[in-house]
C-alpha cells in the first residue's frame, strides 16, 4: 500500500513538472511568433495599436524573464488579438 502511495505522489509530481515545461514552452512559443510578427508585417500595425502591440511583447517578455508564464501568455495572446484585428482577421 506504501508503494502505491508513492506512485501517486510520484505521477502528480511528474505531472506537475511537464505541466511548468509546458508553460515556459508555450510563452517562449508565443513570443517567438509576435517577434516574427513584428519583424515581417510590422507595418499593418499602425497608430495606437502599433504601440499597444509592442507593450505587450515587451510585457510578455518581461514576464517571462521575471518566471510568471501565466502573465506572459496572456500579454502575448493580447498582441496577437491587437495584430489580428489590425489584419482584419
Amino acid at each position: 500500500m506504501k508503494s502505491m502511495t508513492l506512485l501517486v505522489i510520484a505521477s502528480v509530481l511528474s505531472f506537475a513538472a511537464q505541466a511548468e515545461d509546458s508553460a515556459a514552452t508555450n510563452c517562449d512559443a508565443k513570443i517567438n511568433d509576435l517577434e516574427y510578427i513584428s519583424k515581417t508585417d510590422g507595418q499593418a500595425l499602425h497608430g495606437g495599436m502599433a504601440h499597444d502591440y509592442h507593450e505587450l511583447l515587451k510585457e510578455a517578455k518581461d514576464a517571462k524573464a521575471s518566471g510568471d508564464m501565466a502573465k506572459c501568455q496572456a500579454s502575448a495572446d493580447r498582441a496577437k488579438t491587437i495584430y489580428n484585428k489590425a489584419r482584419g482577421k
